[in-house]
């Protein structure tokens, strides 16, 4: 919150829960001299707060005050968003005033207000894969809601099956936090056709009561056998499990040849003195 004499800072979680503490600070700055009876004003009836305003009597010009409002939201409020309207009043005097012009700035502050966890999980993984060789499904996992406890997510496909790591743990994961994974897996090595391979991703996690939750995401990969002579990367081929890549540099050539030519005449040096004995 800023006009051309004050700027309020603004601090404070994105997501809050029923019943729960949270802190809403603010740190003013005076970007003007002559800024007095600085009043900032927090309110809403879905909050409980014990002093709901503060006040600053002068503050110099680039000089900053912080305050902490400490709020409750209501138990009986619904999940979902909820506004909090923040008000700042102050005084300033210009050059040409008789007496101090008050001046307002208001915001309306939106949360978001959950009772319990939500996981957002993002996962990718290759589009195509070989049959039998390992490949990485990565991804990250947010959580929009309450703090969640004991989360653990496991891959598995009902069509194959899966080996390598497919489980991932979490102890906890705290409101707004975000975590990467990992998961390194391969098919099975004999696939009698190529196949669109449905990897469900299994996602459980717990509340602060205890409660368990449980939710399902999928990923489609392709997997085939590799070729007998499969194209690689490097402009080489692939003979069964083995990769040859003959990239050769203009320098390799040339030092090549050389090398070449001088073979030759040490043997032709070697047959004239042959052939004068």
């Amino acid at each position: 919150m800023s006009d051309g004499n004050i700027e309020v800072e603004l601090n404070y979680p994105d997501v809050v829960s029923q019943g729960n503490d949270f802190v809403l600070t603010t740190t003013v700055k005076a970007k003007s001299d002559n800024i007095s009876n600085i009043t900032i004003t927090v309110s809403s009836p879905e909050i409980e707060i014990m002093q709901n305003d503060f006040h600053v009597l002068s503050l110099a010009k680039d000089s900053t005050l912080g305050n902490n409002f400490e709020l409750k939201i209501k138990q009986e409020v619904p999940n979902g968003n909820l506004l909090i309207n923040l008000a700042v009043e102050y005084f300033i005097k210009g050059f040409f005033d008789e007496k101090p012009v008050k001046n307002t700035l208001t915001k309306a502050i939106a949360f978001n207000v959950q009772s319990k966890p939500i996981l957002i999980l993002d996962a990718v993984a290759p589009d195509s894969v070989f049959a039998g060789e390992p490949f990485s499904i990565r991804g990250t996992i947010k959580n929009h809601g309450d703090d969640a406890k004991n989360i653990q997510i496991i891959v598995e496909s009902k069509q194959v099956v899966l080996e390598g790591k497919k489980i991932f743990s979490l102890t906890s994961l705290d409101t707004g936090k975000t975590e990467n994974f990992e998961f390194v897996v391969q098919t099975p090595k004999i696939l009698s056709v190529p196949t669109h391979v449905i990897v469900n991703i299994d996602t459980s996690y717990a509340d602060e009561s205890g409660k368990t939750y449980n939710q399902e995401d999928s990923i489609n990969v392709f997997a085939r056998l590799r070729g007998m002579l499969e194209i690689g990367d490097a402009g080489g081929v692939w003979i069964g499990d083995f990769f040859i890549a003959p990239v050769v540099g203009v320098g390799t050539i040339v030092s090549s040849v050389i090398g070449f030519l001088i073979f030759l005449w040490h043997m032709k040096n070697k047959k004239k003195k042959r052939a004068k004995r």
